[in-house]
């Protein structure tokens, strides 16, 4: 019986899209309302080959919150039977510090196959950094917006990698669906505002899972690697921790982390305690002995209020 920890990531229906025919929407259970919390959590399940198990039911796991065993009231396969998808919001955050600059088109490479492996519900928003930090103005799910800002990219300055992944949480974090921030760096941060311990932390609170991919710099030498943050941040929120040996693997790697994200499991219950506002820790205990699954540490029982409807800024 595997035993992991979890943390919660709440879905909501997608946001509707200019265009007249909609969207598949996920159920309203993942919607988190003001008088009733649902916790939600998103569950990659592999073999020991590291290959996805399709078909695994409720019964098929147990989930404690804090040693309590709780009752799993929804469960389903990102893409089930009826071929209905869980919308994936995503921000790919990306190293253009001046260190990147013989490597710059390597990450330009692997970050288009991921862009393009993008699904109809699917939308994304990419984040450049180096001493500053640049992002697109709005999710979206026009490829060839992507591919502009993709393409635009210009290595040169100091590395943010604190203050950029911060920024990239606060755009998720309001977002429907599936949440997840891919980070790429090359090298250890040296011009944030913002503390290693503190981004952690608010990657803890803010339901996205985050995925890290690191490589050497072009100097062959740093003066403290970012392997360990990197590390963290990912296990801390359900995610995996990449470093490839050459930079020509990029492709590879974020084909994979595609792949992952297409190709999971959402559940959800309802705690039996009230909201709190302190952590918890959930267990996810595992039936199967010859898979793996991975899911966020916990999360903070906060009582969820509904957001106001946002004021018109005079623009058309």
């Amino acid at each position: 019986m595997a035993l992991l920890c979890a943390r919660p990531l709440a879905l909501g229906a997608q946001t509707p899209s200019p265009s007249p025919s909609p969207s598949p929407a996920v159920p309203r259970l993942f919607t988190f309302e003001s008088d009733v919390q649902m916790v939600s959590l998103t569950a990659v399940v592999h073999d020991k080959a590291g290959r996805f198990i399709n078909g695994l039911g409720p019964k098929d796991i147990d989930v404690f919150e804090d040693g309590v065993r709780q009752e799993v009231t929804y469960f389903r396969e990102a893409t089930d039977k009826s071929g209905e998808k869980i919308p994936l919001s995503v921000v790919l955050v990306l190293d253009a510090s001046g260190s990147m600059r013989e490597n710059m088109h390597f990450l330009q490479e692997a970050a288009l196959a991921f862009v393009y492996k993008l699904t109809d519900v699917d939308q994304a928003l990419v984040v450049q950094f180096n001493e500053s930090i640049k992002g697109s103005a709005d999710f979206t799910d026009d490829v060839d917006r992507l591919e502009q800002f993709v393409e635009a990219l210009q290595a040169w300055g100091g590395t943010s990698l604190y203050d950029a992944i911060h920024y990239s949480l606060g755009r998720i974090r309001d977002q429907p669906g599936r949440k997840a921030v891919v980070v790429f760096s090359d090298g250890a941060d040296t011009t944030s505002g913002m503390k290693e311990q503190e981004v952690v932390d608010y990657a803890r609170a803010v339901e996205a899972t985050v995925y890290t991919v690191g490589i050497r710099g072009a100097s062959g030498l740093m003066a403290r690697s970012p392997r360990g943050f990197l590390r963290k941040i990912a296990q801390e929120t359900g995610g995996s921790f990449f470093w490839p040996d050459r930079v020509g693997d990029l492709i590879k790697v974020f084909n994979a982390i595609s792949d992952e994200l297409h190709n999971h499991y959402a559940l959800a219950y309802s705690p039996a305690k009230a909201p709190d506002g302190l952590w918890r820790n959930i267990e996810v205990r595992l039936k199967r002995k010859d898979a793996e699954l991975r899911v966020r540490k916990g999360y903070f029982a906060v009582k969820r209020r509904p957001r106001a409807s946002p004021v018109p800024s005079g623009g058309s």
